[in-house]
């Protein structure tokens, strides 16, 4: 059973180093390893040409993370779908195998772990949401680490992949549609460290329920019976969410805090 792991990065030549080791350290043996670089002028093309045929590579210019990451589903030809940003690694060399394991025996459609969130050496919280609570999900409040997430191929092949229009706010509008057609598997341990300075993590927290808001009106799902009630709920926990960033702040150099999937 393969996995194929899409990992996108610009200018980024010493994330793709770490995460390259990560993947290369993963006791699952059947890993395809698929690089998609923006057309760095790091050196990252350099390096990765330096690796010949044991990964598979491409560098050149992109419309931006998503469709660079719907490039790399379509180059790949595993079972499964893990997408790893450069920097961003596997929280243990058994993190593959225990997915890879699990999909051998339930053959899920889509599933996701948690993601410990890391700030250089400081580790800053754990994000995800378990159990799965949908109807929080679709209003925006709990999001999905998509770093800690997989898919089936076919799947995501099945849904169009990623919507570029919806930006940094992607990945979670096609998580929306797959939980549409399928709850995901579930697994209540840390899969990923995921680096916090990427875009996203910086990202205001209203642009994201926002985004939410249209990608529920664009796929016509209702959460409750009412688009209006739907739409004051997303406004209301956008509300929550700042208050915990707030409230958050003076802990970071404390013990890691557990951070229930808000947007970042």
């Amino acid at each position: 059973m393969k996995i194929s792991v899409v990992t996108i990065a610009f200018n980024d030549l010493p994330g793709v180093k770490k995460t390259l080791e990560s993947v290369k350290h993963q006791s699952w043996d059947d890993i395809e390893h698929i690089i998609v670089d923006g057309g760095s002028t790091d050196g990252t093309r350099e390096y990765l040409a330096g690796f010949g045929d044991s990964i598979r590579w491409v560098s050149e210019k992109d419309n931006g993370r998503y469709d660079a990451m719907n490039k790399g589903a379509k180059m790949a030809t595993g079972e499964l779908l893990w997408f790893l940003h450069s920097a961003d690694i596997f929280h243990s060399e058994t993190s593959a195998s225990v997915v890879a394991q699990t999909y051998i025996n339930e053959h899920f459609h889509w599933g996701y772990g948690l993601s410990r969130i890391v700030d250089g050496n400081n580790s800053l919280g754990i994000g995800g949401q378990v159990p799965f609570e949908h109807a929080r999900f679709l209003i925006g409040g709990r999001i999905i680490p998509h770093q800690a997430s997989v898919f089936d191929r076919q799947f995501f092949e099945s849904l169009g992949g990623y919507k570029t229009e919806f930006g940094l706010t992607a990945d979670q509008e096609f998580m929306m549609r797959a939980s549409m057609n399928s709850a995901p598997r579930v697994w209540a341990e840390i899969l990923c460290d995921f680096d916090a300075n990427g875009a996203g993590s910086k990202r205001n927290a209203w642009a994201h329920y926002r985004d939410m808001i249209r990608a529920r009106a664009e796929a016509r799902i209702r959460v409750t019976n009412f688009t209006a009630l739907d739409s004051m709920l997303s406004v209301f926990f956008c509300g929550l969410t700042v208050l915990e960033r707030v409230m958050r702040r003076p802990l970071r150099k404390s013990a890691p805090q557990i951070i229930q999937g808000q947007p970042k």
